[in-house]
């Protein structure tokens, strides 16, 4: 590992300079997947005299008009430097990223996040913006400073005893798919309505906004936090505007696009309640959207069981709620699920085992913050799945599914009258259900999305599968988790296995699940997503393809939710683990504390729901060894509310 205090570039220009190449291979090319990257491995040395590799200074210049990678590289430069010095053999060995075909890569950060947590390397240093367009001319094998100048990024590789193989099995996983795209970038304008509670929910939207150079257009509420000016860079413009979902904010939308006064190529939202107004806004305005009847559908609870053929009832009040629960015809049977039409974020849902729990449940729901109607339907006790859909012209491009475990709720049974919540508490990636099983979620769910008129861009759904064969249970090691039924419960499945469809959101999943696939499968939701809003479905199939290997690691996703009210006594719970923890920060892909300080946390019992936290844990042993170190990640995890 280089050290942590490494040479200057003013003391050791010098230095810098008399790096050499020892030896170069191609360890990649795109000739066998047409990808349009060759990678270099390249064994550096330092040469006591004589000429170099890099001449008059040039190591330490940078890309015209580009400072930030002329640090970058220079960095890289220092770092390789150090790397030599340090190693017992003077030498030090590195992966440089070199474009063989003309154009601009399909997103500048896109070997970033292909390259992510690839264990044979480390310290990626990314050398292409946004604007950036290649020749395709490869360079001088003799110069090292020339490859690195003609490079989209360079790595380290972790260690010398790195075999080739091994080598050439992780790019050809990660890389397999276009990577380029002829021409240059042009810029485009995107129109976001809601842009997010705050920066940290924000990042990976405009993170891949600025590497598709894609100009921001946000559209929030007064005061919000991407007006303020330390985000300025974030956008090109902010506008203001009164986004509460009602029948005006249509027309709202597109008199502040007009007002804008400058063409735009797109608009999208990322908050379901808004999907309708911003998809009929957009179809106004000539830009590209689904049809509104289908955003219509999918945001409201009630018609979305409907359309999918469940008993599913809009209720306005708590007599009418069990009046129809009580009407034989209704086909509804305890257990019943009780949810707002228009809600999210598994607020107001419940599950209920009988009356009494039906009207603590009514009672309970915020139809101030959710509306006024809700929905009673059947509860389906099958495994629930997260389950992610990419479609072009109705064309399935990508599919995964996740393993939702059971939430509270989902236990309910004798839980003596106190409701529990469906909030999320941990997902499993990718899910261990049978492959007949998330066959039949992939083909259901798929016909679902085109039967509600829905051909093209990305869709989270939720479902389970109703009499499946296998069930939730504690496993020798002590740990919950999916395995076949008993034969005693397998004989009282009297029907198939079949999809029961819970809800859709025509957008990405929320922040950690899309890391979590992104990490997990080499995919960026949010980038997908900008793409179909700007009708670009040529750069959003090539943004579609995982890995060759699928997924790279198993990964879960840890929730921790808030538990009671009050002041948040602690402070960043994530970085406190790591620190008393620091054999389990190797398993930790990604983290957030969502509490600073002092913060006031609201009460589960106020309808609102949130976590402390939540961790990507990553195994590359097996799912068993990912679960036993969550587990510890969970235990491990301390924080007061008072």
């Amino acid at each position: 590992m280089p050290s942590n205090a490494h040479p200057t570039a003013s003391a050791n220009a010098e230095q810098v300079q008399a790096l050499s190449i020892k030896e170069t291979e191609i360890c990649f090319s795109s000739d066998n997947f047409e990808s349009g990257i060759h990678v270099y491995r390249i064994v550096l040395t330092v040469q006591s005299g004589g000429s170099s590799s890099a001449q008059d200074g040039s190591a330490l210049s940078g890309f015209p008009g580009a400072d930030v990678f002329a640090e970058r590289r220079s960095k890289f430069l220092m770092e390789c430097l150090a790397n030599v010095l340090e190693s017992s053999r003077k030498q030090a060995e590195v992966l440089v990223f070199v474009p063989s075909k003309p154009g601009h890569l399909i997103r500048s950060d896109i070997l970033e996040i292909r390259l992510a947590d690839c264990p044979v390397i480390r310290g990626f240093s990314g050398l292409a913006g946004p604007t950036r367009t290649f020749s395709g001319e490869l360079p001088s094998l003799s110069s090292f400073v020339d490859i690195l100048t003609a490079s989209a990024g360079a790595c380290h590789i972790i260690s010398e005893s790195v075999e080739p193989e091994t080598l050439r099995q992780e790019l050809s996983n990660r890389l397999s798919l276009v990577l380029m795209r002829s021409g240059v970038r042009q810029p485009k304008t995107l129109a976001i309505l809601e842009c997010g509670k705050n920066a940290a929910t924000g990042l990976g939207i405009f993170t891949a906004a600025e590497a598709l150079n894609i100009k921001v257009i946000a559209l929030d509420k007064p005061g919000h936090w991407i007006s303020k000016p330390e985000h300025a860079s974030w956008r090109e413009a902010f506008i203001a505007i009164d986004r509460n979902p009602d029948d005006q904010l249509e027309d709202r939308i597109v008199a502040a696009i007009e007002g804008y006064g400058k063409p735009i190529d797109g608009i999208i939202s990322f908050f379901d309640p808004l999907l309708p107004a911003t998809a009929g806004a957009a179809a106004r305005l000539g830009l590209p959207t689904g049809p509104k009847s289908a955003y219509d559908i999918a945001t409201d609870k009630q018609r979305t069981g409907t359309f999918d053929g469940h008993a599913a009832y809009r209720i306005s009040s708590l007599e009418e709620a069990v009046s129809v629960v009580r009407q034989e015809k209704s086909q509804l049977a305890y257990p019943l699920i009780v949810k707002p039409c228009s809600g999210w974020g598994s607020e107001g849902v419940f599950r209920v085992d009988a009356e009494s729990d039906l009207i603590h449940a009514v009672e309970s729901i915020d139809f101030e913050r959710h509306g006024a109607s809700f929905v009673v339907e059947n509860y389906c006790d099958g495994p629930e799945v997260d389950a992610n859909f990419v479609l072009c012209d109705g064309e399935l491009l990508f599919f995964e599914a996740s393993d939702d475990f059971p939430k509270d709720a989902d236990r309910a049974a004798g839980h003596e009258g106190n409701l529990q919540t469906f909030i999320e508490v941990a997902n499993v990636l990718p899910s261990a259900l049978p492959h007949e099983e998330l066959e039949i979620l992939k083909n259901s769910l798929h016909q679902s999305l085109l039967r509600l008129g829905f051909t093209s861009g990305f869709f989270h759904l939720e479902a389970r599968v109703q009499s499946s064969r296998m069930e939730y249970a504690i496993q020798d090691n002590g740990f919950l988790d999916l395995q076949p039924k008993t034969e005693q419960a397998a004989n009282t499945v009297t029907s198939s296995p079949s999809a029961w469809l819970i809800e859709i959101n025509a957008r990405p999943p929320g922040l950690q699940a899309s890391w979590a696939s992104r990490g997990t499968y080499g995919v960026d939701f949010w980038g997908l997503a900008l793409s179909f809003a700007l009708g670009d479905k040529e750069g959003a199939r090539a943004l579609s393809v995982p890995f060759a290997s699928q997924n790279q690691y198993w990964c879960q996703i840890i929730f921790i939710p808030v538990p009671k009210g009050g002041v948040f006594s602690s402070g960043d719970v994530c970085e406190d683990l790591v620190q008393r923890r620091p054999d389990l920060a190797s398993n930790i892909s990604r983290s957030l504390c969502f509490f600073q300080k002092g913060d006031r946390v609201p009460a589960p019992s106020s309808g609102i729901l949130t976590w402390v936290a939540y961790y990507l844990v990553i195994s590359r042993k097996s799912r068993q060894d990912l679960l036993e170190v969550a587990d510890a990640v969970r235990r491990e995890t301390h924080f007061e509310i008072s």
